[in-house]
């Protein structure tokens, strides 16, 4: 019911017209993320495709990413299914909202070894493909060069997740500094810090993917004791007031800018932040002086980060399946990619994008492009109920509400439930 009231809100807020008379345009109803829905780039290429396509419309909807996937059941269940959609296309697979794509791909001459190995994930399950890469991305830990040297730090003192605390305490001291760096809790960003701890939420295939068993159903793992670890050290900068509360699931705006003007040392996030840093930084900060690192790791011979970025995928039911599947490949394009690396700091999904110049004559991009082989999707994001259940396990260990062992031990039972219920 829930589902069904926000779609037929959304959907008055849009039009209900789906199926154009004759004379009409052919409608291709679009949901994206809402920067990306209000990017003047994405407008630019809708105007161009329409105007490729005579007598065809793009109607685009923004929506916070995380509820369009609600907003995609709920349209089809109401027999007014979307043509595209924004999101994570593996996941929409898991979930049964996607078609699969492997002829499209096929015809197109599209091959998996055009695209990052990462994006190809993020469109890929049970062997099949679902999805366009859109952009891909990585967490990373950005460092101010000259709080560094004031607090008598290197670079590589940061490399290792043991003694991250201690150093990012020794940061949070220094006269100049607020704190150390702001704690997100996104369970996104934590799960980049959990990996490169050695943790894990769930059993992996080699390739980070979920492992699943017969029934096609994972084993979690968050009592994990590396992960607990690692939730471990992001509570303590907030308890020992090295970090601010994390009063709200996204702080990265007041986080960006408490990084441009030197009131923290530390930003840990993607390369979307680099273009706001680079419109704030001062004279304190200015983008030279930005060092872009892994995570501190629990093995730095080998980093692991989580995956960021996104996809494009063919709702079930949809109306318009080829034309939403030009209108992605244009979205997809090698030009816009650059184009949004440049203006928005998001990385492309194909390979040889990153042989572009401006890849050579931004060392802070590239710097960012070099986590991407140690990236791995989250695959937790393929199972929403237990999804939510860690981020509230999260906020409750951040918080001070519960310890993150204890945290994560109703969160683990949590999952064990869901599984019993399959």
């Amino acid at each position: 019911m829930r589902r069904l009231l926000v779609a037929l809100a959304a959907l008055a807020a849009v039009g209900c017209a789906f199926t154009a008379p004759a004379g009409e345009p052919t409608m291709l109803r679009v949901i994206m993320a809402d920067d990306w829905a209000s990017a003047p780039l994405v407008g630019e290429v809708i105007d161009g495709f329409e105007r490729d396509h005579p007598g065809v419309r793009v109607q685009v909807q923004g929506s916070p990413f995380s509820q369009i996937p609600e907003l995609v059941e709920a349209a089809r269940e109401l027999g007014q299914p979307y043509d595209l959609a924004h999101w994570h296309a593996f996941a929409a697979a898991a979930a049964d909202l996607a078609e699969p794509v492997d002829e499209l791909w096929e015809a197109e001459g599209l091959s998996s070894v055009d695209y990052l190995p990462g994006a190809v994930l993020d469109v890929t399950w049970g062997g099949r493909l679902y999805g366009v890469p859109l952009d891909v991305n990585a967490l990373v830990l950005m460092v101010n060069r000259e709080l560094l040297d004031a607090a008598g730090l290197s670079t590589g003192d940061l490399a290792h997740a043991d003694d991250f605390a201690e150093h990012a305490a020794t940061l949070a001291e220094l006269d100049a500094t607020d704190h150390a760096m702001a704690v997100t809790a996104s369970s996104w960003a934590a799960y980049g810090w959990i990996v490169a701890g050695g943790g894990q939420l769930l059993e992996t295939a080699p390739d980070g993917t979920a492992a699943l068993d017969a029934q096609g159903l994972p084993t979690f793992t968050f009592d994990d004791p590396r992960t607990i670890t690692a939730i471990e050290t992001l509570v303590t900068l907030v308890e020992a007031g090295h970090a601010p509360p994390p009063l709200a699931v996204d702080l990265a705006r007041d986080a960006v800018a408490s990084f441009s003007d030197g009131r923290s040392a530390l930003h840990a996030s993607g390369s979307w932040d680099l273009p706001i840093a680079r419109r704030q930084a001062q004279v304190e900060v200015s983008i030279e002086d930005i060092a872009v690192l892994p995570l501190p790791q629990r093995d730095p011979v080998a980093p692991r980060t989580v995956l960021g970025g996104s996809s494009l995928f063919l709702p079930r039911d949809g109306q318009q399946q080829e034309l939403a599947f030009a209108l992605a490949l244009a979205l997809t394009e090698r030009e816009v990619g650059l184009a949004l690396a440049e203006q928005e700091g998001r990385l492309p999904a194909h390979v040889d994008a990153y042989d572009a110049p401006l890849f050579a004559t931004s060392p802070d991009l590239a710097a960012f492009v070099t986590q991407l082989e140690h990236a791995q999707v989250m695959p937790l994001i393929a199972f929403p109920e237990v999804a939510t259940a860690f981020r509230d396990g999260l906020d409750k260990a951040l918080s001070g509400r519960a310890s993150p062992a204890e945290a994560m031990g109703q969160v683990q039972a949590t999952a064990e439930r869901w599984l019993a219920e399959q």
